[in-house]
């Protein structure tokens, strides 16, 4: 029995092409399963970036207060589940600044001693991002600027 070549490439080429199929679609659907997760990282990530950067800046008791009570919400809970070392860092960092729950005073507003916690928790957060979301932009390197990304 002679091997027909036009016979087998077809069957080959349709085999392949099967495999190409099943394994786009796997890819596809492990996406889709990541996604939920990946949305509520990026979503707790700008809120945590958010929340100390209105700490460090707000004038305002009442916003500042509802900020610090939602600082202290994402600090023991959410932010925990789908933070890096370095932004769990800059959140601690922060909360040597930020007077815990219980604590009823408000401090001096705007509270300043934030504002260098609150850039390196920005640009931290970017860095995260822009690793794990394959997102280009621009470098951060201001001359003269002095701000680190570091959180260390």
């Amino acid at each position: 029995m002679k091997f027909d070549w036009k016979v087998a490439i077809p069957w080959f080429l349709s085999l392949v092409t099967v495999a190409v199929g099943i394994w786009q679609y796997a890819d596809k659907q492990a996406q889709a399963n990541r996604e939920p997760f990946l949305r509520k990282q990026l979503d707790l990530i700008f809120e945590a970036s958010d929340t100390v950067s209105l700490l460090a800046n707000s004038t305002n008791p009442e916003a500042w207060e509802k900020a610090r009570a939602r600082f202290w919400v994402l600090y023991w809970g959410p932010l925990g589940i789908v933070e890096d070392n370095r932004i769990a860092r800059c959140m601690i960092e922060a909360s040597k600044l930020v007077p815990a729950p219980e604590v009823k005073t408000t401090p001096d507003l705007p509270v300043t001693a934030l504002h260098t916690t609150s850039i390196r928790l920005s640009h931290v957060a970017r860095d995260f991002i822009l690793n794990n979301w394959d997102v280009e932009l621009p470098s951060l390197q201001p001359a003269g600027s002095g701000q680190s990304a570091s959180c260390d």
